[in-house]
């Protein structure tokens, strides 16, 4: 793909970006958007696997590597590409790149893991997954390339841990 090319794409994802994140700018729409994001911090995750795994749910196991995994390789991923994240003004970071996004890959992750589980959920699952990555691109943090980069990559890598290790 011509540079050029990169250039247009790269712009049109900023300007949809910048757009959707008008829609959650101030008062409940942002406030439901940081909520929703929270769901897919890594904390949120390794707490209720680590209560799974103190009830001895062998799905607090499953969680476990699936969040830390996703986690090591979306941070391998995020310094090979060294994106910069959307200009915000509210925002702490743990990390400063922005593609792919970790929270829509955890949640992607998260998303199949528990569709293994609970299959009859699995549309909750991924409605959820793609919530979570929503509200990153809402709250600014991300563009939606890194969104859905995040989503496919953490699904990806929770199929192969499903079919490989569980």
């Amino acid at each position: 793909m011509p540079s050029s090319t990169l250039q247009q794409l790269l712009a049109y994802d900023e300007l949809l970006s910048a757009r959707f994140a008008d829609l959650a700018e101030d008062g409940l729409p942002r406030a439901a958007a940081w909520l929703l994001a929270r769901t897919g911090d890594s904390l949120f995750w390794l707490a209720i696997s680590g209560i799974l795994i103190w009830q001895k749910s062998s799905l607090g196991w499953t969680l476990l590597m699936t969040v830390a995994l996703t986690a090591a390789l979306t941070g391998i991923a995020k310094g090979v590409f060294r994106r910069q994240r959307p200009v915000e003004k509210w925002a702490i970071a743990t990390d400063k790149y922005a593609f792919p996004s970790g929270h829509a890959a955890r949640a992607g992750a998260v998303a199949v893991a528990l569709s293994f589980a609970y299959p009859s959920w699995t549309v909750f699952w991924l409605l959820w997954a793609i919530l979570v990555a929503l509200a990153r691109v809402a709250l600014s943090r991300h563009y939606l390339s890194d969104v859905i980069a995040g989503l496919c990559f953490g699904i990806l890598v929770s199929l192969l841990l499903q079919l490989i290790v569980f």
